[in-house]
């Protein structure tokens, strides 16, 4: 028997250089954090890839600058998910 002939082509890995640009209900929830530190109250959210429990520090142009446990972090405003708060 014949060992079976592999010539498909192989898998390729697309990853974006660059984070997806906000969509409008993006830019509204970054706007509510805003408004929510402007008042002085605190804002937890989960961020994908890195857990629940980050402090929104600031809300800069397209990111927000987080902190947990002595750890800083800056993330897109797409990396937070939008069903919460």
């Amino acid at each position: 028997m014949t060992p079976p002939l592999l010539n498909a082509a192989s898998a390729r890995i697309h990853r974006r250089r660059l984070p997806s640009t906000p969509g409008q209900v993006h830019v509204d929830r970054a706007e509510q954090h805003r408004a929510a530190l402007a008042r002085r109250e605190p804002v937890v959210v989960k961020v994908n890839g890195y857990g629940r429990g980050w402090y929104v520090q600031a809300v800069g142009a397209s990111v927000y600058e987080l902190w947990r446990d002595g750890t800083t972090l800056t993330v897109p405003w797409t990396a937070v998910p939008l069903g919460q708060q």
